[in-house]
């Protein structure tokens, strides 16, 4: 019993000594930098996306290409009139080129540039900032994407 132990000891010991990748070297394999002009991988894999009002996400589940920490706004409550879609990165520095795309519950869609300025909230109105929208009832899904067509992040709201 006593050399198993000294044996599961020794190995234990060599296990323990080796250096592992580093937090920045995990972090690299987990989600590697993103290229600011670099296009979305696969530009209908935007077209598919759908806001689910009810868990508060979108379907399918795409991981933003843009850099930044992005971080959307949108009614949660039922709109009638005009909804206020927001966008702002938390660690902006400087001015990045927006557009949101507005997908309606009939498929059809509308779009509209924006500028994110640092760290402030960029802000545009469905459907009065969209030419040739209107609100309907059901749910919206906003695809929010560079002016390079670079993927930031998904959100929506439910028309009355």
């Amino acid at each position: 019993m006593l050399p198993a132990a000294a044996a599961a000891c020794l190995a234990l010991t060599a296990c323990g000594s080796e250096t592992g990748p580093s937090l920045e070297e995990l972090e690299q394999q987990i989600a590697p930098s993103a290229d600011a002009a670099a296009p979305v991988t696969d530009p209908s894999a935007l077209a598919e996306l759908r806001f689910d009002a009810d868990a508060l996400a979108c379907d399918p589940r795409i991981t933003g290409n843009a850099p930044g920490a992005w971080e959307t706004a949108a009614p949660r409550n039922g709109v009638s009139k005009s909804a206020p879609l927001k966008l702002r990165d938390t660690e902006g520095s400087g001015e990045v080129s927006v557009t949101a795309t507005v997908t309606a519950p009939d498929d059809s869609t509308v779009e509209t540039q924006a500028k994110v300025s640092g760290s402030d909230w960029a802000e545009v109105d469905f459907p009065d900032d969209f030419p040739d929208a209107s609100l309907s009832s059901g749910v919206h899904t906003v695809v929010w994407t560079t002016d390079k067509g670079v993927y930031i992040a998904c959100d929506g709201f439910k028309g009355d």
